[in-house]
């Protein structure tokens, strides 16, 4: 796997600096120069690059702090979105439990409605038997109170007639 290279960087300067005073000649030490020393072309790159790797720090310090805030966010987003699903289906289910309780009140309604239609039904029935009845007895009664005034009738003819024949009783005078 490649070293990043600001890493290889500081590892390459801390090696740098943590080599002994009496390394070979040939090597150059980047140790820094006193407090008003002059300034090599050396110290002047040595002081570039650590200024480099302090902004390449800087930038990754803010890249991973910008990354952290999105971590967060999208565990916020992630968490609310749970929450969300939840109540979707928290809902989901009161609806549904309406819908079938709403269902099984309406089965209960359409037999309770079909049980007092054939109340209806039968009491169209029987009032329909009893005013056949009435009427019949209304015939009948009208038949007998005919019967009784012929009846009636024939009773006073013979009777009229009878005293028609009768000798009458008289008064003497």
């Amino acid at each position: 796997m490649p070293q990043d290279p600001s890493q290889w960087l500081r590892g390459h300067m801390r090696e740098h600096l943590a080599r002994p005073a009496d390394a070979p000649a040939k090597v150059v030490t980047f140790d820094r120069p006193a407090p008003g020393a002059p300034r090599t072309r050396g110290t002047a790159a040595l002081e570039l690059v650590q200024r480099a790797a302090e902004a390449i720090n800087d930038i990754e310090g803010r890249a991973n702090d910008t990354e952290e805030r999105a971590k967060s966010l999208v565990r916020g987003a992630i968490e609310k979105l749970n929450a969300a699903e939840a109540r979707i289906e928290a809902a989901e289910t009161a609806r549904r439990e309406a819908i079938d309780e709403t269902a099984a009140r309406l089965a209960e309604a359409v037999e309770a409605l079909k049980r007092a239609e054939a109340r209806v039904a039968a009491a169209e029935a029987a009032t329909l038997t009893a005013e056949t009845r009435a009427q019949a007895a209304e015939m009948r009664a009208l038949e007998a109170e005919t019967a009784l005034r012929n009846i009636e009738h024939a009773i006073r003819t013979k009777l009229l007639r009878e005293a028609g024949a009768m000798p009458s009783v008289g008064v003497a005078a």
